[in-house]
């Protein structure tokens, strides 16, 4: 009997720039990529300022800085004026350079936000990487106690900051502990790891049941690099077979990977034997030895079903 569980992930923000999933403490500086509500670092709980925020906040001091040194020069000019020609000059003149500045600030708003950003994050960047840090030590934390659930959540939003090899497998052996179900925001190419690992092709063989269009093709180029090291594993046949398939949705890759379909042509299910037959019959570049397998397999295994006639 099964001992993996049922669950159902916490839905991760949907955002247009990486720093839009960070956030800082008002309180001690720090920055963190989780949901909690208490800092890591200093305790401090509903202390959290987004980057965008805090880029805002730069900016507006920055142009009430600058607005103020205007201001100072004009006030400085009409008070040393010597007569009150001079100081209407000093005042019309502190008043074009105000709305002036206005302008071009409305003007180069987004330029002048995308400079401050990038001064800001590389300003903070050791700061960044050691609250990230905190949150790697939280999720293990979670995962040491067994709640695999809240660690895979945790390490996946760190894995957007940090995707090394050990992330990505600390979240394949969380996921392997689940049901996986297709209704679910799974991942796949993203937890490619740099070497041949089982927990992953164990993941793999999961994920090729439900949703087997997660077979990229930096998935498919992995399956083929270590294909007699997966095949050696309970699951791994199983697995070969589902990238086969996968490999027949773009017609392009009939070449790439030949040889995973040469070898496990007679395991694919009817429709993709079938899509195979066509993409064969259409191809341009005749593959004798891959035409006589499938036609080989066809006549043992569909002889009689008219959706075979004719094609090969």
């Amino acid at each position: 009997m099964s001992d993996k569980v049922a669950v159902h992930f916490r839905k991760t923000r949907t955002t247009a720039h990486l720093f839009q999933r960070i956030k800082h403490c008002r309180k001690c500086g720090n920055y963190s990529c989780l949901w909690d509500d208490r800092c890591l670092s200093c305790g401090a709980e509903r202390c959290w300022i987004d980057v965008p925020e805090m880029v805002q906040a730069v900016q507006k001091h920055r142009a009430q800085t600058s607005m103020l040194f205007i201001g100072t020069i004009g006030a400085a000019a009409f008070l040393l004026a010597r007569n009150t020609k001079e100081m209407a000059l000093a005042l019309i003149g502190t008043a074009v350079l105000l709305t002036l500045y206005a302008l071009l600030s409305k003007q180069f708003k987004s330029i002048i936000y995308r400079r401050t950003l990038s001064r800001l994050v590389l300003h903070e960047m050791k700061k960044i990487r050691e609250g990230l840090l905190l949150d790697i030590g939280d999720a293990e934390k979670d995962f040491k106690a067994g709640d695999k659930k809240t660690a895979y959540e945790k390490f996946r939003e760190i894995g957007y900051f940090i995707n090394d090899d050990s992330i990505k497998l600390l979240k394949v052996y969380c996921l392997n502990h689940f049901v996986i179900r297709s209704d679910m925001n799974l991942e796949l190419a993203s937890l490619l790891p740099g070497q041949f690992n089982k927990d992953f092709v164990r993941y793999m063989h999961e994920v090729g049941k439900v949703r087997p269009q997660l077979f990229t093709r930096e998935v498919l180029d992995y399956v083929l690099k270590y294909c007699s090291a997966i095949e050696a594993l309970p699951e791994g046949p199983h697995v070969l077979t589902a990238a086969a398939g996968a490999a027949l949705r773009v017609k392009g890759y009939l070449r790439t990977y030949r040889q995973l379909l040469l070898e496990r042509a007679v395991d694919l299910p009817k429709e993709r034997l079938l899509r195979l037959c066509r993409m064969l019959a259409e191809s341009q570049e005749y593959d004798a030895e891959l035409t006589a397998t499938v036609r080989h397999v066809v006549k043992l295994k569909f002889a009689s079903d008219p959706e075979f006639q004719g094609i090969l």
